[in-house]
Protein backbone atom coordinates (compact mmCIF):
# COMPACT_ATOMS: atom_id res chain seq x y z
CA UNK A 1 0.00 0.00 0.00
CA UNK A 2 1.29 3.59 -1.11
CA UNK A 3 2.24 5.73 1.53
CA UNK A 4 -0.09 8.47 0.48
CA UNK A 5 -3.03 5.89 1.45
CA UNK A 6 -1.66 4.95 4.93
CA UNK A 7 -2.04 8.49 5.55
CA UNK A 8 -5.52 8.75 4.39
CA UNK A 9 -6.57 5.62 6.61
CA UNK A 10 -4.66 6.85 9.57
CA UNK A 11 -5.80 10.53 9.16
CA UNK A 12 -9.78 8.74 8.85
CA UNK A 13 -9.26 7.03 12.11
CA UNK A 14 -7.70 10.00 13.41
CA UNK A 15 -10.80 12.21 12.53
CA UNK A 16 -13.25 9.09 13.90
CA UNK A 17 -11.71 9.36 16.57
CA UNK A 18 -12.03 13.22 16.92
CA UNK A 19 -15.31 13.29 15.57
CA UNK A 20 -16.66 10.85 18.06
CA UNK A 21 -14.73 12.59 21.05
CA UNK A 22 -16.64 15.96 20.01
CA UNK A 23 -20.33 14.03 19.96
CA UNK A 24 -19.88 12.78 23.55
CA UNK A 25 -19.13 15.60 25.18
CA UNK A 26 -15.46 16.07 24.27
CA UNK A 27 -14.25 13.17 26.22
CA UNK A 28 -13.81 9.57 26.72
CA UNK A 29 -13.17 7.55 29.45
CA UNK A 30 -12.22 3.79 27.76
CA UNK A 31 -11.35 3.15 24.50
CA UNK A 32 -9.41 0.40 22.56
CA UNK A 33 -6.56 1.91 22.81
CA UNK A 34 -5.60 4.99 24.15
CA UNK A 35 -3.58 8.19 22.57
CA UNK A 36 -0.82 9.26 23.50
CA UNK A 37 1.46 10.70 20.12
CA UNK A 38 -0.67 11.16 17.27
CA UNK A 39 0.68 12.93 14.59
CA UNK A 40 1.31 10.70 11.21
CA UNK A 41 1.62 6.61 10.42
CA UNK A 42 5.33 7.31 11.63
CA UNK A 43 5.27 9.48 14.85
CA UNK A 44 2.08 7.24 16.66
CA UNK A 45 2.35 5.82 19.82
CA UNK A 46 -0.74 4.49 21.95
CA UNK A 47 -1.51 2.60 25.39
CA UNK A 48 -2.96 -0.29 24.80
CA UNK A 49 -4.49 -1.17 28.11
CA UNK A 50 -7.23 0.15 30.49
CA UNK A 51 -4.37 0.74 32.72
CA UNK A 52 -1.00 2.35 31.66
CA UNK A 53 1.41 0.39 33.51
CA UNK A 54 -0.27 -2.86 32.00
CA UNK A 55 1.83 -3.19 29.29
CA UNK A 56 4.54 -1.56 27.21
CA UNK A 57 3.58 1.51 24.96
CA UNK A 58 3.32 0.49 21.55
CA UNK A 59 3.37 2.20 17.47
CA UNK A 60 -0.15 1.63 16.01
CA UNK A 61 1.66 -1.54 13.90
CA UNK A 62 2.04 -3.28 17.49
CA UNK A 63 5.94 -3.21 17.58
CA UNK A 64 6.51 -2.26 21.05
CA UNK A 65 7.61 1.83 21.27
CA UNK A 66 8.65 2.17 24.84
CA UNK A 67 7.24 5.42 26.79
CA UNK A 68 8.20 4.65 30.73
CA UNK A 69 7.31 7.35 33.82
CA UNK A 70 8.49 6.65 37.29
CA UNK A 71 8.08 8.68 40.37
CA UNK A 72 10.44 8.63 43.43
CA UNK A 73 8.53 9.89 46.99
CA UNK A 74 10.39 9.95 49.87
CA UNK A 75 12.44 7.20 48.98
CA UNK A 76 9.74 5.14 47.11
CA UNK A 77 9.37 4.06 43.46
CA UNK A 78 6.12 3.97 41.60
CA UNK A 79 5.53 3.11 37.81
CA UNK A 80 2.88 5.33 36.22
CA UNK A 81 3.15 4.30 32.85
CA UNK A 82 4.56 1.98 30.83
CA UNK A 83 6.71 -1.46 31.65
CA UNK A 84 10.26 -1.92 30.88
CA UNK A 85 10.87 -3.18 27.66
CA UNK A 86 12.20 -6.44 26.80
CA UNK A 87 15.67 -6.14 25.45
CA UNK A 88 16.83 -9.48 22.97
CA UNK A 89 20.39 -9.86 22.71
CA UNK A 90 21.70 -12.03 19.70
CA UNK A 91 23.12 -15.55 20.49
CA UNK A 92 22.82 -16.31 16.29
CA UNK A 93 22.22 -12.86 14.67
CA UNK A 94 19.48 -12.75 11.72
CA UNK A 95 19.92 -11.08 8.77
CA UNK A 96 18.68 -7.53 10.10
CA UNK A 97 21.76 -7.96 12.60
CA UNK A 98 24.45 -8.73 10.70
CA UNK A 99 24.45 -10.67 6.88
CA UNK A 100 25.40 -14.59 7.88
CA UNK A 101 25.66 -17.51 5.51
CA UNK A 102 23.85 -21.30 5.80
CA UNK A 103 24.23 -24.76 3.71
CA UNK A 104 20.81 -25.35 2.07
CA UNK A 105 19.05 -27.60 -0.91
CA UNK A 106 15.77 -27.64 -2.45
CA UNK A 107 16.20 -31.38 -2.95
CA UNK A 108 14.85 -33.74 0.17
CA UNK A 109 17.80 -34.66 2.28
CA UNK A 110 18.73 -37.75 3.77
CA UNK A 111 17.61 -39.24 7.18
CA UNK A 112 19.70 -37.44 9.83
CA UNK A 113 20.00 -33.97 8.09
CA UNK A 114 18.73 -32.10 11.41
CA UNK A 115 21.90 -33.80 13.39
CA UNK A 116 25.71 -31.77 14.02
CA UNK A 117 27.45 -34.58 12.18
CA UNK A 118 25.37 -34.51 9.32
CA UNK A 119 27.70 -34.35 5.66
CA UNK A 120 26.06 -31.64 3.59
CA UNK A 121 29.11 -30.96 1.82
CA UNK A 122 27.24 -31.33 -1.26
CA UNK A 123 24.65 -28.66 -0.15
CA UNK A 124 24.74 -25.33 -2.09
CA UNK A 125 25.96 -21.88 0.23
CA UNK A 126 24.47 -18.54 0.27
CA UNK A 127 23.42 -15.91 2.24
CA UNK A 128 20.01 -15.00 4.35
CA UNK A 129 17.27 -14.28 4.10
CA UNK A 130 15.80 -16.81 1.55
CA UNK A 131 12.65 -15.43 -0.10
CA UNK A 132 10.81 -14.67 -3.85
CA UNK A 133 11.16 -10.72 -3.46
CA UNK A 134 13.61 -8.12 -4.10
CA UNK A 135 14.35 -8.04 -0.24
CA UNK A 136 15.70 -11.76 -0.05
CA UNK A 137 19.75 -12.10 -0.12
CA UNK A 138 19.23 -15.35 -1.82
CA UNK A 139 16.02 -15.96 -4.33
CA UNK A 140 14.04 -19.12 -3.51
CA UNK A 141 11.05 -19.55 -5.62
CA UNK A 142 10.45 -23.74 -5.41
CA UNK A 143 8.14 -25.69 -2.93
CA UNK A 144 10.95 -27.28 -0.06
CA UNK A 145 13.79 -25.68 0.98
CA UNK A 146 15.91 -27.24 3.75
CA UNK A 147 18.61 -25.05 5.33
CA UNK A 148 21.74 -25.89 8.11
CA UNK A 149 23.24 -23.23 10.11
CA UNK A 150 26.38 -24.33 12.03
CA UNK A 151 27.70 -22.29 14.44
CA UNK A 152 30.24 -22.64 17.52
CA UNK A 153 29.79 -21.62 21.22
CA UNK A 154 32.38 -20.90 23.82
CA UNK A 155 29.11 -20.65 26.36
CA UNK A 156 26.20 -22.33 26.95
CA UNK A 157 23.90 -20.75 29.57
CA UNK A 158 21.17 -18.23 28.89
CA UNK A 159 18.62 -16.65 31.43
CA UNK A 160 15.92 -16.97 28.44
CA UNK A 161 16.94 -18.27 25.40
CA UNK A 162 14.63 -17.71 22.55
CA UNK A 163 14.27 -18.91 18.67
CA UNK A 164 13.69 -15.19 16.64
CA UNK A 165 12.40 -16.24 13.16
CA UNK A 166 10.24 -14.92 10.29
CA UNK A 167 9.07 -17.79 7.65
CA UNK A 168 6.66 -18.00 4.64
CA UNK A 169 5.00 -20.72 4.47
CA UNK A 170 4.87 -24.12 7.02
CA UNK A 171 8.11 -24.38 9.08
CA UNK A 172 10.20 -26.99 11.04
CA UNK A 173 12.79 -26.01 13.22
CA UNK A 174 16.07 -28.60 14.93
CA UNK A 175 17.86 -27.59 17.48
CA UNK A 176 20.55 -30.50 16.93
CA UNK A 177 18.69 -32.90 16.38
CA UNK A 178 15.49 -31.76 18.38
CA UNK A 179 12.15 -30.54 17.33
CA UNK A 180 12.04 -27.06 18.60
CA UNK A 181 9.28 -25.89 17.06
CA UNK A 182 6.47 -26.35 13.90
CA UNK A 183 4.26 -24.04 12.49
CA UNK A 184 1.66 -24.53 9.51
CA UNK A 185 1.44 -20.77 8.20
CA UNK A 186 3.69 -18.30 8.08
CA UNK A 187 5.00 -15.34 10.24
CA UNK A 188 5.37 -11.57 8.72
CA UNK A 189 7.64 -9.77 10.73
CA UNK A 190 10.33 -11.59 13.19
CA UNK A 191 8.82 -13.62 16.23
CA UNK A 192 10.76 -14.27 19.42
CA UNK A 193 9.36 -17.88 20.46
CA UNK A 194 10.64 -18.99 23.86
CA UNK A 195 12.56 -22.36 24.49
CA UNK A 196 12.52 -24.64 27.21
CA UNK A 197 15.17 -25.24 29.29
CA UNK A 198 14.76 -28.62 28.64
CA UNK A 199 15.66 -27.31 24.84
CA UNK A 200 18.59 -25.19 26.21
CA UNK A 201 20.26 -28.35 27.48
CA UNK A 202 20.83 -29.52 23.73
CA UNK A 203 23.31 -26.84 23.37
CA UNK A 204 26.85 -27.67 23.92
CA UNK A 205 30.04 -25.89 23.96
CA UNK A 206 31.56 -26.37 20.55
CA UNK A 207 29.87 -27.27 17.47
CA UNK A 208 26.27 -26.70 16.94
CA UNK A 209 23.51 -26.91 14.20
CA UNK A 210 20.40 -24.83 13.96
CA UNK A 211 18.11 -27.25 10.92
CA UNK A 212 14.68 -25.65 9.42
CA UNK A 213 12.38 -27.20 6.81
CA UNK A 214 10.12 -24.53 4.97
CA UNK A 215 7.30 -25.63 2.69
CA UNK A 216 6.36 -22.70 0.26
CA UNK A 217 2.39 -23.80 -0.30
CA UNK A 218 1.11 -20.54 -1.10
CA UNK A 219 1.98 -16.51 -1.74
CA UNK A 220 4.92 -15.68 -1.03
CA UNK A 221 8.12 -17.35 0.41
CA UNK A 222 10.65 -16.11 3.17
CA UNK A 223 13.32 -17.68 5.69
CA UNK A 224 15.34 -15.86 7.97
CA UNK A 225 16.42 -17.62 11.61
CA UNK A 226 18.33 -17.19 14.75
CA UNK A 227 18.51 -16.90 18.63
CA UNK A 228 18.62 -14.48 21.41
CA UNK A 229 18.52 -14.26 24.92
CA UNK A 230 17.34 -11.96 27.79
CA UNK A 231 19.07 -11.30 31.00
CA UNK A 232 17.05 -11.45 34.29
CA UNK A 233 17.16 -7.74 35.12
CA UNK A 234 18.27 -7.44 38.96
CA UNK A 235 16.70 -4.32 40.86
CA UNK A 236 17.86 -2.75 43.78
CA UNK A 237 14.82 -1.07 44.79
CA UNK A 238 11.25 -2.42 43.89
CA UNK A 239 9.31 -0.74 41.96
CA UNK A 240 5.72 -0.26 43.06
CA UNK A 241 2.65 0.53 40.43
CA UNK A 242 0.54 4.14 40.72
CA UNK A 243 -2.77 3.75 41.28
CA UNK A 244 -4.55 5.18 38.16
CA UNK A 245 -7.43 6.72 39.68
CA UNK A 246 -9.23 8.53 36.28
CA UNK A 247 -8.31 8.75 32.18
CA UNK A 248 -9.66 11.06 30.13
CA UNK A 249 -9.69 11.33 26.48
CA UNK A 250 -10.19 14.54 24.94
CA UNK A 251 -9.77 15.68 21.08
CA UNK A 252 -6.32 16.30 21.33
CA UNK A 253 -5.33 15.37 25.15
CA UNK A 254 -5.26 12.52 26.67
CA UNK A 255 -5.50 12.49 30.64
CA UNK A 256 -4.42 10.35 33.48
CA UNK A 257 -4.72 11.20 37.04
CA UNK A 258 -2.57 8.76 39.41
CA UNK A 259 -2.31 8.41 43.44
CA UNK A 260 1.62 7.75 44.23
CA UNK A 261 2.06 7.04 47.74
CA UNK A 262 1.52 10.63 49.65
CA UNK A 263 1.21 12.40 46.33
CA UNK A 264 -1.37 12.74 43.25
CA UNK A 265 0.09 12.78 39.88
CA UNK A 266 -1.11 13.67 36.55
CA UNK A 267 0.34 13.38 33.29
CA UNK A 268 -0.99 15.06 29.70
CA UNK A 269 -0.17 13.99 26.41
CA UNK A 270 -1.05 17.01 24.40
CA UNK A 271 -0.90 16.63 20.37
CA UNK A 272 -2.26 20.43 19.28
CA UNK A 273 -3.81 19.26 16.03
CA UNK A 274 -5.57 22.27 15.26
CA UNK A 275 -7.42 22.01 11.69
CA UNK A 276 -7.78 25.55 11.84
CA UNK A 277 -4.07 26.36 12.39
CA UNK A 278 -2.03 24.70 9.97
CA UNK A 279 1.52 25.69 11.14
CA UNK A 280 0.71 24.25 14.56
CA UNK A 281 -1.03 20.93 13.04
CA UNK A 282 1.83 20.59 10.71
CA UNK A 283 4.16 20.66 13.35
CA UNK A 284 5.62 16.89 14.94
CA UNK A 285 5.80 17.95 18.43
CA UNK A 286 3.68 16.69 21.15
CA UNK A 287 3.92 17.87 24.92
CA UNK A 288 3.89 15.94 28.01
CA UNK A 289 2.90 17.76 31.49
CA UNK A 290 3.28 16.47 34.67
CA UNK A 291 1.65 18.11 37.73
CA UNK A 292 2.42 16.74 41.39
CA UNK A 293 0.53 17.68 44.67
CA UNK A 294 0.59 16.03 48.28
CA UNK A 295 -2.74 14.03 49.19
CA UNK A 296 -1.89 13.82 53.03
CA UNK A 297 -1.21 17.38 54.02
CA UNK A 298 2.62 16.20 54.56
CA UNK A 299 5.79 17.60 52.67
CA UNK A 300 7.23 14.90 50.65
CA UNK A 301 10.36 15.05 48.25
CA UNK A 302 9.81 14.06 44.37
CA UNK A 303 11.32 13.07 41.81
CA UNK A 304 9.79 12.17 38.39
CA UNK A 305 11.68 9.97 35.44
CA UNK A 306 10.04 9.94 31.79
CA UNK A 307 12.15 7.30 29.64
CA UNK A 308 11.79 7.55 25.44
CA UNK A 309 12.75 4.49 23.80
CA UNK A 310 14.99 5.16 20.85
CA UNK A 311 12.66 2.23 19.17
CA UNK A 312 10.74 5.79 17.93
CA UNK A 313 13.18 5.76 15.08
CA UNK A 314 13.79 2.72 14.24
CA UNK A 315 11.89 0.15 11.71
CA UNK A 316 13.66 -2.75 13.68
CA UNK A 317 15.51 -2.79 17.15
CA UNK A 318 18.63 -4.09 16.05
CA UNK A 319 19.23 -0.95 14.08
CA UNK A 320 22.15 1.02 15.13
CA UNK A 321 21.63 4.31 16.80
CA UNK A 322 23.56 7.62 17.42
CA UNK A 323 22.53 10.03 19.79
CA UNK A 324 23.37 13.39 21.56
CA UNK A 325 22.87 15.73 23.91
CA UNK A 326 22.54 19.12 23.80
CA UNK A 327 21.01 22.65 25.28
CA UNK A 328 19.55 25.23 22.80
CA UNK A 329 17.24 28.15 23.47
CA UNK A 330 16.45 27.39 27.20
CA UNK A 331 15.79 23.85 26.40
CA UNK A 332 17.87 20.88 27.29
CA UNK A 333 17.33 18.52 23.83
CA UNK A 334 18.26 14.66 23.48
CA UNK A 335 18.32 13.98 19.90
CA UNK A 336 18.34 10.45 18.12
CA UNK A 337 18.39 8.79 14.57
CA UNK A 338 19.55 5.68 13.03
CA UNK A 339 23.39 5.61 11.76
CA UNK A 340 22.34 4.45 8.42
CA UNK A 341 19.66 6.93 7.58
CA UNK A 342 17.66 4.89 5.16
CA UNK A 343 15.25 7.81 3.74
CA UNK A 344 12.10 6.82 2.38
CA UNK A 345 13.28 3.43 1.29
CA UNK A 346 11.32 0.89 2.22
CA UNK A 347 7.33 0.35 1.63
CA UNK A 348 4.49 -1.45 3.01
CA UNK A 349 2.09 -1.45 5.63
CA UNK A 350 3.55 -3.21 8.96
CA UNK A 351 6.76 -0.33 8.64
CA UNK A 352 8.42 2.27 10.99
CA UNK A 353 10.00 5.26 10.50
CA UNK A 354 13.53 4.82 10.33
CA UNK A 355 15.79 8.16 9.00
CA UNK A 356 15.23 11.56 10.51
CA UNK A 357 15.41 12.04 14.06
CA UNK A 358 13.61 12.02 17.46
CA UNK A 359 14.00 14.45 19.95
CA UNK A 360 13.05 14.98 23.73
CA UNK A 361 13.65 18.62 25.14
CA UNK A 362 12.30 20.30 28.52
CA UNK A 363 13.10 23.82 29.66
CA UNK A 364 16.18 24.34 31.73
CA UNK A 365 15.45 25.53 35.22
CA UNK A 366 17.83 25.43 38.28
CA UNK A 367 19.48 22.01 38.30
CA UNK A 368 15.93 20.59 38.39
CA UNK A 369 16.20 19.07 35.30
CA UNK A 370 18.61 16.34 33.75
CA UNK A 371 18.85 14.48 30.36
CA UNK A 372 21.02 11.31 29.97
CA UNK A 373 21.49 8.45 26.91
CA UNK A 374 21.87 5.13 28.23
CA UNK A 375 21.43 1.80 26.74
CA UNK A 376 17.97 -0.67 27.14
CA UNK A 377 16.40 0.03 30.24
CA UNK A 378 18.93 1.40 32.65
CA UNK A 379 18.58 4.44 32.54
CA UNK A 380 15.04 3.32 34.80
CA UNK A 381 17.27 2.20 37.24
CA UNK A 382 18.11 5.86 38.46
CA UNK A 383 15.92 5.85 41.26
CA UNK A 384 17.00 2.55 42.12
CA UNK A 385 20.50 2.59 42.59
CA UNK A 386 20.79 6.22 43.66
CA UNK A 387 23.37 7.03 41.10
CA UNK A 388 22.24 9.06 38.61
CA UNK A 389 23.86 8.62 35.30
CA UNK A 390 25.82 11.45 34.13
CA UNK A 391 27.29 10.38 31.23
CA UNK A 392 25.95 9.72 27.66
CA UNK A 393 26.16 7.26 25.07
CA UNK A 394 26.09 8.47 21.43
CA UNK A 395 25.65 5.26 19.79
CA UNK A 396 24.38 1.41 20.09
CA UNK A 397 21.07 -0.38 19.67
CA UNK A 398 17.97 0.10 21.90
CA UNK A 399 19.10 3.33 24.10
CA UNK A 400 16.81 5.33 26.26
CA UNK A 401 16.65 8.98 26.37
CA UNK A 402 15.98 9.65 30.00
CA UNK A 403 14.64 13.25 31.22
CA UNK A 404 14.82 13.59 34.87
CA UNK A 405 12.55 16.09 36.52
CA UNK A 406 13.43 16.90 40.57
CA UNK A 407 10.37 18.43 41.68
CA UNK A 408 11.72 18.98 45.43
CA UNK A 409 9.71 19.02 48.69
CA UNK A 410 6.12 18.82 47.12
CA UNK A 411 2.64 20.11 49.66
CA UNK A 412 -0.87 20.90 49.04
CA UNK A 413 0.24 23.76 46.54
CA UNK A 414 0.95 21.79 43.11
CA UNK A 415 4.44 21.75 40.64
CA UNK A 416 4.47 21.56 37.64
CA UNK A 417 7.04 20.58 34.82
CA UNK A 418 6.50 19.74 30.91
CA UNK A 419 8.56 18.30 28.28
CA UNK A 420 8.11 18.13 24.53
CA UNK A 421 8.41 14.98 21.95
CA UNK A 422 8.97 15.59 18.38
CA UNK A 423 10.27 14.06 14.90
CA UNK A 424 11.46 15.56 12.05
CA UNK A 425 11.37 13.06 8.92
CA UNK A 426 13.04 15.48 6.68
CA UNK A 427 11.44 13.74 4.08
CA UNK A 428 8.37 12.62 4.26
CA UNK A 429 7.43 11.91 0.10
CA UNK A 430 8.50 10.37 -2.76
CA UNK A 431 7.53 12.63 -5.72
CA UNK A 432 8.88 11.14 -9.30
CA UNK A 433 11.74 10.25 -8.04
CA UNK A 434 12.34 13.35 -5.97
CA UNK A 435 12.30 13.30 -1.68
CA UNK A 436 10.02 16.28 -0.59
CA UNK A 437 10.13 17.60 2.96
CA UNK A 438 6.99 17.64 5.15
Amino acid sequence: MSLSKRLLKYLAAVLALYSFCTSTHAQLTKVPAYPLITHNPYFSVWSVTDDATASTTRHWTGSNQSLLGLVHVDGKTYRFLGKEDVVYQSVLPTSDEESYQVNYTESKPADGWTNPGFDDSQWKTAAAPFGDDDNAATQWRSKNIWVRRVFTLADTKFDNLFLKIQHDDNTEVYLNGALVYKFAGWLNKFNYLPLSQAIQQKLVKGINVLAIHVANTAGGAWLDAGLSYTKKETQNTPISTAVQKTVVIKATQTLYTFACGGINLAVTFTSPLLINNLDVLSRPISYITFNVSSNDGHQHNTKLYFGTSTDLAVNTPSQEITAENYTKNGLTILKAGTKQQPVLQKKGDDLRIDWGYLYTAAPIGKNDVTQTITEGNEGSKAFATGNQSTGNLTNGKHLTLNTIFNFGSIGALAKEHFMALGYDEQYSIQYFGTNLKP
